[in-house]
């Protein structure tokens, strides 16, 4: 019986592909967060935070951002980049909750340690642990 519901909620779950290699204009800069458990690049978030570029299993998809949380001294941006913010589209939403900081003597940012949380239109959850690097081309 629990086997049956856990079989269940891994198919209603959001699905994650890999994000093939993207290409940034000349000033534009980028946030790129890989799974930690797989080593797979998952997501991009186009410099200012405007837009997500997720790779789902039926194919690329771009969520607009709807909201990041209010700066503050403990959470502020990094190169334009909130740690908090939220996008969606018409399949769902995802949700980042990031620790970045700024490369000591060099450009860009590491994000550390983080979760983004992509939710279905019926309300399932998938919930990966993420690191990756913020650059400027």
């Amino acid at each position: 019986m629990i086997l049956a519901f856990a079989l269940l909620l891994a198919q209603a779950a959001p699905e994650l592909g890999v994000l093939p290699p993207q290409t940034l204009a000349k000033g534009q800069c980028a946030m790129f967060l890989w799974d930690r458990s797989s080593g797979e690049r998952i997501a991009m978030v186009r410099g200012g935070g405007g837009t997500m570029l997720l790779q789902r299993k039926a194919g690329p998809a771009v969520l607009a951002a709807e909201a990041a949380a209010p700066a503050n001294a403990e959470t502020p941006p990094v190169l334009g980049f909130a740690p908090r913010a939220r996008f969606a589209d018409g399949e769902g939403s995802a949700a980042i909750d990031l620790v970045i900081t700024a490369n000591q003597g060099g450009p860009g940012a590491t994000v550390r340690d983080g979760v983004l949380t992509i939710t279905g239109q019926d309300g399932v959850a998938l919930v990966v642990p993420v690191a990756g690097l913020i650059g400027c081309v």
